[in-house]
């Protein structure tokens, strides 16, 4: 929206420019509305050669620039601008905006900063600050500014939706309410506001509120995971269990589960005396809260050990990382330290079956054809 304003009032300069020729104009506002601005960055430069001081054509070329990626370039004239008028503030919002896209964060505040010296209730600077001090440096740091934009318009959405979450976290549960009540006064099918809502009735366990407003959500479009969690939770929480393993069970369908919606199914199943249901969902539920990697994490620590010449340790590590994932090389190596190193046939017998059962693959051919051989002398 932001881009539109700015390119309206850059064609209004245009035609309003008495140096331009008709012709120059329309070739410059042709460029412009087919965003073609590099190119239109170069005519305007043909068309006002240097020294540029019209602080109009400065920015201009500057925001045809910024349009085109050249920020640097877009950077010269803008700060030509500020020479001439340091509180000029398009430049100093174009400033801003530039610093943020080279992540440059501490700058774009200063710069945004510097307008609010000059226009401190301008709602845009605020929003621009919450926004951009919430993706950098975290929600909580940006509630100062998320205050004072929902203090300026309390209608704005999404700076509504995002106070409210600070609020929901400081478990200011009332003032949250009222901030996404009062925007959603002026917006009522604002589905961020109600997942709002719906967070903060979750928040607050008012399972009901979660049941009604999720629904609705889902019904206009929205099944995102976290609001179908949301709902089948919900539904567990007020004793419908079979619609919580409905709902729940959709989510495990469509690859969206997650250990706590296994845990809900299993427990919902436990609720409805389907035993053998709970045993497996809290089965799944282990299975979901393990990472995969672990039993990588195992194996190397047996192997630091190993190379550290702590034999028992490092077999403690090989076995606890089988636990987590029958790997079929943590079986070979098993096996090797306990032929060559523990010298205890016996049991190195037992682990290179069990590696070559394990149908290794097949770029571990030489260790089977090895184990193969080894299973062969220590049977005799």
């Amino acid at each position: 929206m932001r881009i539109i304003v700015l390119l309206s009032i850059l064609l209004l300069s245009l035609k309003c420019s008495a140096q331009n020729t008709a012709a120059d104009n329309l070739m410059i506002l042709e460029l412009l509305q087919n965003q073609r601005y590099d190119e239109a960055a170069e005519t305007l430069r043909k068309i006002y050669p240097e020294p540029i001081s019209d602080s109009k054509i400065l920015s201009r070329i500057g925001y045809s620039l910024r349009m085109a990626g050249k920020l640097s370039e877009a950077e010269t004239y803008y700060l030509r601008i500020l020479e001439q008028d340091p509180s000029e503030i398009s430049s100093l919002f174009s400033m801003a905006g530039i610093s943020q896209r080279k992540g440059n964060f501490v700058k774009a505040k200063e710069y945004y900063k510097l307008i609010l010296a000059s226009d401190s209730t301008n709602f845009s600077v605020y929003k621009q600050l919450s926004d951009m001090i919430e993706s950098s440096e975290g929600l909580l740091y940006a509630s100062a500014y998320l205050q004072k934009a929902n203090s300026l318009n309390s209608s704005d959405g999404d700076i509504a939706y995002s106070y409210s979450k600070v609020l929901k976290d400081m478990k200011q549960f009332e003032s949250a309410a009222r901030v996404l009540n009062d925007a959603i006064k002026a917006d009522s099918t604002n589905l961020i506001l109600l997942r709002g809502k719906a967070e903060l009735a979750y928040a607050m366990k008012d399972w009901n509120g979660v049941i009604d407003i999720c629904s609705v959500i889902i019904r206009d479009g929205d099944r995102s995971p976290n609001i179908v969690k949301m709902l089948g939770e919900a539904y567990y929480s007020v004793g419908k269990y079979q619609q919580a393993i409905d709902i729940l069970e959709g989510m495990e369908a469509n690859d969206m589960k997650t250990e706590s919606t296994l845990y809900f199914i299993a427990m919902s199943y436990k609720a409805l005396n389907n035993y053998s249901k709970s045993v497996d969902y809290l089965n799944k539920t282990i299975k979901e809260s393990i990472s995969q990697n672990t039993a990588g994490y195992y194996a190397q620590i047996g192997d630091v050990l190993e190379k550290s010449q702590l034999t028992s340790k490092s077999l403690e590590a090989y076995q606890k990382s089988l636990f987590f994932e029958n790997k079929p090389l943590t079986l070979y190596t098993i096996a090797t330290i306990y032929d060559q190193k523990l010298k205890q046939p016996k049991t190195a017998l037992s682990y290179y079956k069990r590696y070559i059962n394990s149908k290794p693959p097949a770029e571990q051919k030489a260790y089977v054809e090895y184990s193969n051989y080894r299973v062969l002398q220590l049977s005799k």
